[in-house]
């Protein structure tokens, strides 16, 4: 109980202190969104918006952190593999930002460079688990097993820890593409990971403390956003789940929670394959949500497009989402 009051506290200042910041941002921004040139029309109004918001949600969660020797919750090394992935996903994504504030384009580090830089953090959380994590219980769904860390053999924990990573991380980076999308899929995923966490009182609070930050962030992102997470934001948010995931023993359960990141995942893998192979596109754009959305491009695809209003294509994902974290909160539970 004592995580779920300290964690509605931190909720409730994050939300206020994230929607309080990023005004002030508004008025001052720093960086400006650039636009693909080839991408859809209806995208060429939001160039020059505010961009790398998620800076803000990652400086109010370090500010945060600074004053945990006054947290009346303990933290212990669950709590640490929270902060490593987070902050070091932030950090990920902030150079990505940077890049692409200096190149003057959409574009920062290659995707290559994002999985190279994702190695050592992932290497650290491996670490973590592997000297501090030997009473955690890995949890299997469908099964109702639990499988002790010690069972593991290290070389596929480690595996299974940095495609977690990679995945998560990108995946969120992925989904990041429209108005209040990524924001909004995260909250629920975060509120959907108390299912596994609410046994640790510090992965309570630190879940809802990330998803009043983002909610927060929804207030000035949701259509048509006066403000854009990039690439920090979004990464910091797939750092954070993944972290809490993991921390909890729920690492295996990721593909569930957060199914809408690994749809839009599948999206772009298919579309590049497509190319690759056949040179012809599956989508009109990938990811997927960039399908979903009305306008024309100049290449031939084969899936028609529904062309919703971008609106639309948001909530209708936030309800897919939702379908994704009530599945994976049924398994969990042993429902399934």
């Amino acid at each position: 109980m004592e995580g779920l009051r300290f964690g509605l506290i931190l909720f409730f200042l994050g939300a206020v202190a994230s929607a309080v910041c990023l005004r002030c941002y508004i008025l001052r921004p720093r960086f400006g969104q650039y636009i693909r040139p080839e991408g859809l029309a209806t995208h060429r109004r939001k160039a020059g918006t505010p961009t790398a918001g998620g800076l803000l949600l990652l400086q109010v969660f370090l500010a945060a952190w600074a004053t945990v020797a006054f947290w009346p919750v303990k933290l212990s090394w669950r709590g640490w593999i929270v902060f490593l992935s987070a902050v070091g996903a932030g950090g990920i994504g902030l150079l990505d930002d940077l890049l692409s504030q200096r190149r003057r384009r959409s574009e920062g580090l290659s995707p290559s460079a994002k999985l190279l830089l994702g190695l050592p953090i992932a290497l650290g959380i491996f670490l973590m688990l592997l000297f501090a994590g030997g009473d955690l219980a890995v949890y299997v769904p469908f099964f109702s097993l639990e499988v002790g860390l010690r069972a593991i053999p290290a070389p596929l924990l480690f595996l299974l820890v940095l495609l977690g990573f990679w995945g998560t991380t990108n995946g969120a980076n992925l989904t990041d593409g429209l108005d209040g999308l990524a924001a909004g899929c995260g909250v629920s995923i975060l509120l959907g990971s108390l299912a596994l966490a609410f046994r640790y009182p510090e992965l309570v609070a630190l879940a809802l403390f990330g998803a009043g930050l983002f909610m927060g962030f929804l207030w000035w992102n949701a259509y048509p956003a006066r403000v854009f997470m990039g690439d920090v934001g979004s990464m910091f948010l797939g750092g954070l789940i993944f972290g809490i995931f993991t921390a909890s023993g729920g690492i295996l359960f990721l593909p569930l929670f957060a199914g809408i990141f690994v749809v839009e995942a599948l999206s772009v893998i298919a579309q590049v394959l497509s190319f690759k192979l056949f040179g012809v596109r599956v989508l009109k754009m990938s990811p997927l949500h960039h399908h979903l959305e009305e306008g024309e491009v100049g290449w031939r695809y084969l899936l028609r497009s529904p062309n919703w209003p971008e609106p639309v294509v948001v909530s209708r994902l936030w309800l897919l989402s939702a379908a994704f974290v009530a599945l994976g909160i049924l398994v969990a539970m042993g429902g399934w």
